[in-house]
């Protein structure tokens, strides 16, 4: 017991960027609409026209992501980027509280054109920290992972009008001396990204694939061709199809502390060796937690610069990347 509780300190102060206990008494009903009115055509598909909290996108460079009243402060900083339903109409997110060491998830809707003011999100019966909240099934579940002190599970909930029911912890067999990291991803097939701790100290942190069929996930196995740096790998981000992932590292040809790379699959379906995002992306200090828009056309990410009360989202268009013109 008390070599587990080193470890899961050790954890926390390690994923700060990407996340304690969160005392949660009460059930809020998350709002969600399936209305599509804005669309435009891309290709053979439709897609839905965001308004990201009434941002302006950035166009050939990352951009903070600083809504009025969304920006890191002296009570808390992001911990982990903002997460759009598939309609664009809602946006979760996860706060570090600063003070009590708390980790929490919270949302926000839009109506006709506002956004309301942000609510936490809880589920009842769920206690700890809610943290990397993963739309899921066309916005239909939404997956988050919960840590309530000593044990880390993700759940799944499901859309009911205007609420999330029916919370379900997902069967993932972790294997024997393993324990789950602080976030992961989800694809359209529902097949699941997830970060793997070694209890024993002998392996750093690695990316793990789960495959799902028929309702249920096969046995996780290591990514290893992700596997690299000094410190393991964190912030899975799997693209819709799989197309690629997107990640965070320390390694040797990294500008600073974690840098975002990507992976890209080849035509037998394997992933690619990883590819720095450079210097559009990377700092001197730590960039972290990518997660993809549903809309597939831009890349949020965590990092702190000058100025910056903690760690804020930043944000760039995916087509503007080095990485993604040259694939």
């Amino acid at each position: 017991m008390k070599k587990m509780m080193i470890f899961i300190e050790i954890m926390l102060v390690f994923t700060l960027i990407s996340c304690s206990e969160v005392p949660i008494n009460n059930t809020t009903l998350v709002t969600t609409t399936t209305t599509t009115s804005n669309t435009v055509s891309n290709t053979s598909t439709s897609q839905v026209v965001f308004d990201y909290l009434n941002e302006v996108t950035p166009t050939d460079e990352s951009k903070l992501f600083g809504p009025s009243g969304y920006l890191s402060n002296a009570e808390w900083h992001w911990h982990g980027t903002p997460v759009f339903s598939p309609d664009g109409k809602e946006m979760y997110w996860s706060k570090y509280i600063k003070a009590s060491n708390e980790i929490e998830t919270w949302f926000t809707k839009e109506s006709n054109g506002t956004w309301s003011e942000p609510e936490k999100f809880t589920i009842d019966g769920i206690h700890g920290a809610y943290n990397c909240p993963v739309f899921a099934d066309k916005g239909n579940e939404l997956y988050f992972l919960n840590f309530d002190g000593m044990t880390f599970t993700i759940y799944k909930v499901t859309q009911d009008g205007d609420a999330w029911i029916n919370p379900e912890a997902i069967n993932i067999i972790i294997p024997e001396g393993k324990v789950l990291g602080w976030s992961f991803s989800v694809a359209d097939n529902k097949n699941i990204y997830i970060l793997l701790w070694d209890l024993n100290g002998l392996e750093h942190q690695k990316i793990y694939r789960a495959i799902y069929n028929n309702g249920e996930y096969s046995n996780p196995e290591p990514v290893d061709i992700l596997d690299i740096g000094s410190d393991g790998v964190g912030g899975p981000s799997i693209a819709p199809d799989e197309s690629y992932i997107i990640f965070d590292s320390v390694r040797s040809d990294g500008l600073g502390l974690h840098d975002i790379y990507v992976s890209f699959k080849n035509s037998m379906g394997q992933f690619t060796s990883p590819i720095n995002l450079g210097d559009q992306v990377n700092t001197s200090v730590e960039d972290a937690g990518a997660t993809i828009s549903p809309d597939g056309l831009f890349m949020f990410y965590t990092t702190q610069k000058t100025n910056d009360l903690g760690y804020n989202p930043y944000w760039i268009k995916i087509d503007e990347l080095e990485a993604f013109k040259t694939k």
